[in-house]
């Protein structure tokens, strides 16, 4: 219900915006005022019908739709219900922890403690990939490093 008003709402906006008013004349178009919208409207309704046809018939059979849509599907079989879940915890560095950062870090990238991999975040300044650098906060998964002198 909401949608077919709302779509003859836009329809009576759009043939109402395409009404040339003057000063001086009525507050409702007469019909030699509307012809004109109206065939516009009527046209372009049309239009945007034949459009919409051409491109659901032949636009999936184009290189250009193979290259956005994804042409397989999933194979059947169990999915990935059953499957145990694993969340990955926040490492907990201590300010002061010393590592090693193994991207740039402008002002974010990647670096490594004792072994584990993190993303961090520099206080603004650039660090060069491996580079010594320390912790010097850290709260739940953001780690803020500044390297190391």
């Amino acid at each position: 219900m909401f949608g077919v008003v709302g779509v003859f709402l836009i329809l009576a906006s759009l043939l109402w915006a395409m009404i040339d008013r003057y000063p001086g004349e009525t507050f409702f178009p007469r019909p030699a005022m509307l012809a004109v919208p109206l065939r516009n409207l009527f046209l372009a309704l049309v239009g945007a019908a034949i459009v919409i046809w051409l491109l659901a018939r032949y636009l999936p059979r184009t290189s250009i739709y193979r290259r956005f849509a994804l042409m397989i599907t999933n194979p059947p079989g169990p999915s990935l219900a059953g499957a145990p879940r694993q969340f990955a915890t926040a490492l907990s560095l201590a300010p002061g922890t010393q590592g090693v950062s193994l991207s740039i870090l402008r002002p974010s990238g990647k670096a490594r403690f004792a072994g584990h991999v993190v993303d961090v975040v520099t206080e603004g300044e650039y660090v060069a990939p491996n580079t010594p650098i320390t912790v010097v906060q850290s709260d739940g998964m953001r780690v803020v490093v500044k390297a190391s002198s």
